[in-house]
């Protein structure tokens, strides 16, 4: 089987010398470090990656080789550390008042060593062709490791980016070959909100190796994953399987297989070849198929996305924020959120709106504890979306059912309007911002408490179509409270929860509650009120 890997016969002896110093150094390090079950696996499972790379170490050298005189290499500055020595590619022409991504770069076993130029592959060279560094501008850092990659090579890397200038820390991306593929799956589980991205490349470990891929940990980063299908070092089944796994559990993972190829795609991964097809996970996952162009488009999820758990029941996409420090002996109101035009798609991400970020505060998380669920429509909002949201709800455990609240801007406006129309008495109050209230039937939900906002210069969607429903529920002695923002225009979508000094409120009725603050005001209405 190593036959296959065998380099041409003038880098034949440059490789196979190259693996027998690493693997003198393993098998030094075996004889004089505790023998442990743990050390001997690791030392095991590397020796295994340095005789599979001996001949992908050559093929490297070989085109390195024919390549010396453009002196690629040298752009990656080296930089000595006793314990993991690295090289460090900078952005073309770096100017400190923008902000940079870095690509973490992770060697296969063939670049395992001190001698801190082994780790440059054949996708360092391609990351520094001069075209790529124009359209790309980033960080490439490329450590060098002498053994399995695992967290104290992470916290390296971490430590060294966390010291570079202007570094845009939510793209922080990592790939790798072989074991650089498979020490990419697993830095990503060590810690899963670091990166932006990754790509590992024949990185399921070898046929003997227990399983140590969790999807779980996984299914919220982007992952493009490479494998050839007759690998025979490191299984390709196994990417199928995970590939599998985040279908199930709505993960973001592409999968590019590379028809007839063995283990050495590590040169294919950036510029793609004729020969792969890829596979994608789910609607989340971002179709773009230039591997550069998807690598720069992700970004690290912020934190308070990350409080919203994606989820899918029949047709629906939606995103689900539990109550902070949730207590089953309890029962929580629901805010049901729903999007503008612009939160519109399938990937179930862009329906977070300024407003669920405001949600997602601590302070208002600790002060009004509750569910909010975030709903992603790729049309306008109907009575059968309303279906579905009630039977998502009816599965919530301590849900308090008379404490269920709607809430949108733009479309997400006039589709509250439409859901409490269609069911004025599931819900205990409503607010819709910058709605189409000239639409609405004032008899029909003129008891539903109901606070609407909306700007004075809205031209999108003008203000005389909510002042038309106020004039109407005042005709009927509805519940209605209606606020204005003097000189502000259709986008005030995070303002009808956090506020504003130039807004001016009116009440149709005396039943209105005049609470100043909406989140006060939505969380002590009842339907049994």
């Amino acid at each position: 089987m190593a036959q296959m890997f065998y380099p041409p016969p003038t880098c034949h002896d440059v490789a196979i010398e190259q693996s027998r110093m690493c693997l003198g150094a393993a098998l030094e390090r075996r004889q004089t470090s505790p023998t442990s079950a743990t050390a001997l696996k690791s030392n095991f499972l590397l020796v295994i990656f340095l005789f599979s790379s001996a001949g992908l170490f050559a093929q490297d050298a070989q085109a390195a080789d024919g390549k010396a005189s453009e002196n690629w290499a040298d752009l990656y500055e080296p930089h000595a550390d006793d314990e993991m020595p690295y090289r460090l590619m900078k952005p073309m022409h770096f100017d400190s008042d923008k902000r940079y991504p870095v690509i973490v770069s992770l060697h296969g076993g063939g670049g395992t060593g001190t001698d801190n130029r082994k780790q440059l592959k054949q996708w360092n060279q391609q990351l520094a062709d001069e075209q790529n560094r124009r359209d790309y501008p980033c960080y490439v850092l490329a450590p060098q490791a002498t053994q399995l990659w695992g967290e104290e090579h992470l916290r390296k890397v971490q430590a060294i980016i966390a010291e570079l200038p202007s570094v845009d820390m939510d793209r922080i991306y990592m790939m790798g070959h072989s074991m650089g593929g498979h020490g990419t799956n697993i830095l990503i589980q060590i810690d899963p909100d670091y990166f932006a991205a990754v790509a590992p490349s024949a990185g399921t470990g070898r046929p003997q190796s227990e399983e140590f891929i969790n999807p779980s940990l996984m299914k919220d980063i982007p992952i493009w994953a490479f494998h050839g299908d007759q690998d025979k070092v490191c299984p390709y089944d196994r990417d199928l399987e995970l590939l599998d796994e985040m279908k199930k559990l709505g993960g973001n993972m592409k999968l590019t297989t590379f028809a007839g190829d063995g283990h050495g795609i590590a040169g294919k991964i950036i510029p793609g070849a004729e020969n792969g097809s890829t596979l994608l996970s789910g609607d989340r996952c971002d179709p773009e198929p230039d591997f550069m162009k998807w690598l720069f488009a992700q970004k690290r999820i912020p934190d308070w996305v990350r409080l919203y758990e994606p989820y899918r029941y029949k047709d629906m996409a939606y995103r689900l924020m539990k109550p902070i420090k949730f207590d089953p002996e309890k029962s929580y109101p629901v805010i049901v959120s729903l999007h503008g035009g612009a939160g519109r798609g399938t990937k179930n991400l862009k329906q977070l709106r300024p407003w669920t970020q405001v949600l997602a505060e601590k302070q208002n998380r600790t002060d009004y504890p509750g569910y909010t669920i975030a709903p992603q429509s790729q049309e306008r909002w109907n009575p059968t979306q309303l279906q579905t949201i009630k039977e998502i709800i009816k599965e919530l455990p301590a849900v308090d059912t008379n404490r269920i609240y709607v809430l949108g801007h733009s479309m997400g406006a006039a589709g509250t309007y439409t859901f409490i129309q269609a069911d004025p008495h599931y819900f205990a109050a409503a607010a819709p911002s910058a709605g189409r209230g000239e639409r609405v039937d004032a008899s029909v939900i003129k008891n539903l408490p109901l606070w609407v906002f909306h700007g004075d210069q809205d031209e999108t969607v003008p203000i005389e179509g909510d002042q038309k429903l106020y004039a109407e529920m005042k005709k009927v002695g509805g519940n209605m409270k209606f606020t204005t923002w003097v000189g502000d225009g259709h986008n005030i979508s995070a303002k009808f929860i956090t506020g504003g000094d130039n807004g001016s409120t009116q009440l149709s009725s005396d039943r209105c509650d005049q609470e100043p603050v909406l989140l006060k005001w939505l969380f002590k209405h009842k339907l049994s009120d």
